[in-house]
């Protein structure tokens, strides 16, 4: 009889022991936040997405054309100082086109469009509107983008992280006065998203068309660039 008491006292006591272990660790009170912090510095590299289209009856007429273009694109490039480690077939295609006959409710075939698509890479921002003048005048009749970029980003990204962190903290202090608690210890820190977004130019293939074959074309100018970076993280911090 005893040894039964003493059993039913030992598993009432385990039993007791477990709720309340269950009771503390649900009645911690948390707080998540999250925080931005973005650098913007100047841009130290820029890449530079130019192509040549032609179009022929014959696709092989189309390809020969377009490969006599680029290559005239590319000698200028390399004769300006840019390393041939730095040019880049981004994309080649070739489509032909067709065109809607009404009177028929037939596609026509149409002429053959090669396009050649190169990316630039400079190391020397200074570069970008003489390299655009170089592709221009050579052959390139379509400009689809300029990116600019930093080559170290590194010491930016642990600005921005700081700065993000520091957000964070304060929106958790924000919410804890708000609500009468107090913040303790941080408990889990992720970071969400680090990105580098680069400031973009660009132009239709139809403007850049009529500059190319502009005789008497002026220099294009390019200001100077910057690039920012963004870092976000999410935070959870004790309330006491």
């Amino acid at each position: 009889m005893k040894k039964s008491i003493l059993a039913i006292f030992a598993i009432s006591s385990l039993s007791l022991f477990s709720c309340s272990i269950k009771q503390v660790e649900y009645s911690q009170r948390t707080v998540t936040v999250s925080g931005e912090g973005t650098v913007t510095v100047e841009a130290d590299t820029a890449t530079i997405r130019a192509a040549v289209i032609t179009r022929a009856k014959e696709v092989v007429d189309a390809s020969n054309q377009n490969a006599v273009k680029m290559t005239e694109i590319q000698k200028a490039l390399k004769a300006n100082g840019i390393q041939k480690d730095s040019i880049s077939t981004e994309d080649y295609s070739v489509y032909q086109e067709s065109k809607y006959n009404s009177k028929t409710g037939e596609n026509v075939p149409g002429d053959y469009r090669v396009t050649n698509t190169i990316k630039v890479t400079l190391k020397d921002v200074s570069k970008i509107g003489d390299t655009i003048d170089l592709c221009l005048k050579n052959g390139a009749n379509s400009l689809s983008s300029i990116s600019y970029g930093i080559s170290n980003p590194e010491i930016a990204e642990k600005q921005a992280r700081t700065m993000a962190i520091q957000k964070a903290q304060e929106s958790a202090n924000l919410l804890a006065g708000t609500s009468g608690a107090q913040v303790g210890k941080v408990l889990k820190i992720t970071e969400v998203s680090n990105s580098t977004p680069r400031n973009m130019l660009m132009k239709s293939s139809r403007a850049v068309a009529a500059e190319a074959y502009n005789d008497a074309m002026a220099p294009t100018p390019i200001a100077n660039a910057k690039s920012s970076i963004s870092v976000r993280i999410e935070a959870v911090y004790q309330l006491r």
